[in-house]
């Protein structure tokens, strides 16, 4: 016990006034004696036990009056160290964090996860003191304050966290501890502490190692998780959706991948996956037949566009209790035509004699009479014509530029390369005879633009007659099919002489020889892509035109690079959606409709800025589709997709937890212990002094008229 104001206790010296008078009264009495005194000796004897009893009941009454009003005053007050004790008393700091990620609206029955977390929290803020101070931040993968400073309007904090809504961001506490620790570092006197409502899913705490830091260094904020979810559910949830042949095309089969992952502790069987156009049309379905604990399967589903311009596609399979990961949507650009420009010396020559011959027909695997009817057209160039047909406006459908056997181009040839890649064209290059290193090295313009550096040919000699493509373990989009040895082997495309590769830092390497070294390289430039290959498109250096591998390689890589189409058109919730778009849309506005919405609304007005004409859209804080118009007339179509990693709702390792509640408040060496109130009684104490007031003035008032 403590007092705020010590010096007030030498108040209790006026205990001695009541007892004073007390003594004062009695010496008063004066003495008449008279006749009839005699008879009532008696009477009087009777009752002086009583009146003596009577008067001494008065004077403890009036010596604790005295005491509870010197008490008051002095201010008494309970003081504990800060941060110690399970549960804080009296008035504390405490900013609230209310995971308001995708998990937290997983269906608990009744109600779902974020729905309990606010009752929760409300039933904890009603037990709060009326001195306590109270923050309220929202956190997903970022922080949004609500209350950045602590304060003391609980009705406030009450009305924020009612408007408080459930998001479909990702998971990461710590953003929000930090921001919740530089809110309270400043707060003294009083506990403070940062209570965590969650789910108390993993993948929030992936980065536990830097919380339980964060947590050590500031020893004095307590740090308490408050799990409001159930035991773990079964969940199956949609991971991803793409479109197989990456370029798709109105009026051809276009085959869509959806892969389904189980995050349940059980197999699950015949899995429905349906996949439906906009407004609800439906594109077909497929099933996954089985589909193990922890595994995922994927379910192909083909379908087709009537019409090319901004198209979306939405995959769904049976409801659960967790809905966000029971559908994903993906948006494209559906082509009418792509053009594809293969650059040889000789586009004359007889056709197996020509650099591109092989190439072609891995672009367009089909015969003479069906290829005039396939959405990809190859045209052949010279290099003499090249830069003219890159600068063409009529070109802008050009998705990729092969360079077979090049050259060393021009300066201005190799800036109209360089500014095609960075405008958002590819270009993939098979280096031959013609390809002389040092005219290459000498060129500024293309030891930018390659993703490698090029080294001289490797001598035709018996030890580079045994290389071979690797044989799996490939990490790039391209390849990963190969890793499954029921598509073949890759291993069994042999190089005789290659160009060796040195690939620039964070260039992405899509397959290596037996010996460890890059025979494909792959890099961005601006918007665009490069890929440099060590061997050419003929089978003079290599027998991969020859393998059966190189139709769906060239396929795949098609695919990969032409996935500028539909850059920009799949974000993460949160993240910003920007469109160039053609130059007569400045200052037009533009509108949204969200998917939460079934009217598009004004968002703005087209803009320019750099020498660029582009749509911007930032509130992109829910999954689905956003369709962006001018007027009457669509402009694009993206899609906002679910973290996969929210699909995984299986819990924290305990000992995350266990290890938070082990930090205790260190007292150091030459430091004292922060003493905070826990508890303040002077309230109490004047309470208590008027009841007694009270009770003593009614107490007098009834014995004086009982004596009259």
């Amino acid at each position: 016990m403590n007092f705020l104001n010590p010096l007030m206790l030498s108040g209790l010296a006026a205990l001695s006034v009541p007892v004073v008078i007390h003594f004062l009264n009695r010496f008063r009495v004066k003495t008449t004696d008279w006749g009839a005194m005699r008879f009532l000796m008696e009477s009087v004897r009777q009752n002086q036990r009583r009146v003596n009893l009577q008067d001494l009941l008065l004077l403890l009454l009036r010596l604790l009056l005295v005491a509870l009003a010197v008490l008051a005053f002095a201010r008494p007050v309970q003081k504990a160290l800060a941060g110690l004790g399970r549960e804080s008393k009296g008035p504390i700091a405490a900013v609230v964090l209310l995971d308001n990620s995708a998990s937290m609206g997983r269906s608990l029955g009744a109600e779902v996860c974020f729905d309990r977390a606010k009752r929760t929290i409300t039933t904890w803020a009603d037990a709060l003191d009326s001195q306590s101070l109270v923050g309220l931040c929202l956190v997903s993968n970022r922080a949004e304050p609500l209350i950045p400073k602590p304060g003391p309007d609980l009705g406030l904090f009450r009305k924020v966290l009612g408007e408080a809504e459930v998001g479909d961001r990702g998971s990461d506490l710590l953003p929000g501890l930090r921001l919740a620790v530089e809110s309270l570092k400043n707060i003294t006197g009083m506990p403070r502490e940062i209570r965590i409502y969650t789910d108390g899913q993993g993948a929030a705490w992936l980065k536990s190692g830097e919380i339980l830091k964060l947590a050590t260094d500031h020893p004095e904020i307590r740090f308490i998780p408050v799990v409001v979810a159930d035991k773990l559910t079964d969940n199956l949830g949609i991971v991803s959706v793409r479109a197989e042949s990456g370029t798709v095309a109105a009026y051809q089969p276009a085959r869509f991948q959806v892969e389904v992952a189980n995050h349940g502790d059980k197999a699950v069987e015949n899995v429905r996956v349906a996949l439906s156009l906009e407004n609800n049309r439906s594109a077909g379905d497929a099933t996954i037949a089985h589909l193990d604990p922890g595994a995922t399967a994927s379910a192909v589903i083909t379908t087709s566009f009537a019409e090319a311009g901004p198209a979306s596609v939405t995959a769904s399979i049976p409801a659960d209790a967790f809905a966000a990961d029971n559908h994903r949507s993906v948006a494209l650009e559906v082509v009418s035509q792509t053009n594809v420009l293969i650059c040889e010396e000789d586009p004359a020559a007889p056709p197996i004699d020509r650099d591109g011959f092989y190439l072609a027909n891995a672009v367009i695997p089909l015969s003479p009479d069906q290829a005039v009817r396939h959405f990809m057209a190859v045209t052949f160039v010279k290099p003499s014509d090249l830069a003219a047909e890159l600068t063409n406006s009529s070109n802008a459908a050009v998705q990729a530029v092969f360079l077979c056997n090049p050259a060393a181009p021009s300066t201005a040839d190799a800036g109209a390369l360089r500014d095609y890649v960075r405008t958002g064209g590819s270009l993939v290059i098979f280096p031959g005879p013609r390809t002389l290193v040092p005219e290459w090295k000498k060129n500024e313009i293309l030891s930018d633009l390659l993703p490698a550096t090029l080294g001289e040919p490797t001598p035709d000699n018996e030890e580079t007659q045994s290389l071979t493509w690797q044989s799996g373990t490939f990490n790039h989009p391209v390849t990963e099919l190969w890793n499954d040895p029921a598509q073949g082997r890759l291993s069994a495309v042999k190089v005789f002489r290659h160009f060796p590769l040195t690939p620039k830092p964070d260039r992405r390497v899509i397959a290596a020889l037996s010996d460890g070294a890059p025979v494909a390289v792959e890099g961005k430039y601006g918007e665009g892509s490069v890929v440099l290959f060590a061997t050419p498109a003929t089978p003079d250096l290599s027998n991969l035109p020859l393998h059966p591998a190189f139709v769906p390689l060239t396929q795949r890589l098609m695919s990969y690079v032409n996935r500028k189409n539909d850059a920009g058109l799949a974000l993460s919730p949160g993240e910003a959606f920007r469109r160039t778009v053609p130059s007569e849309f400045r200052g037009e506005d533009f509108s949204v409709q969200r998917p939460d919405s079934d009217a598009a609304h004004s968002a703005g007005q087209v803009a320019a800025d750099d020498g660029q004409t582009y749509v911007r859209y930032a509130l992109t804080d829910k999954a689905g589709v956003y369709h962006v118009r001018v007027g009457p007339d669509p402009l694009a179509t993206f899609a906002v997709q679910l973290d996969p990693a929210e699909s995984d709702l299986h819990p924290v390792d305990p000992s995350v937890f266990a290890a938070l509640d082990a930090i205790k408040p260190a007292v150091t060496s030459g430091q004292s212990s922060q003493m905070v109130i826990t508890h303040e009684y002077w309230a109490a104490l004047i309470w208590a002094a008027a009841a007694f007031f009270v009770l003593e003035a009614l107490l007098a008032h009834r014995l004086s008229h009982a004596r009259a």
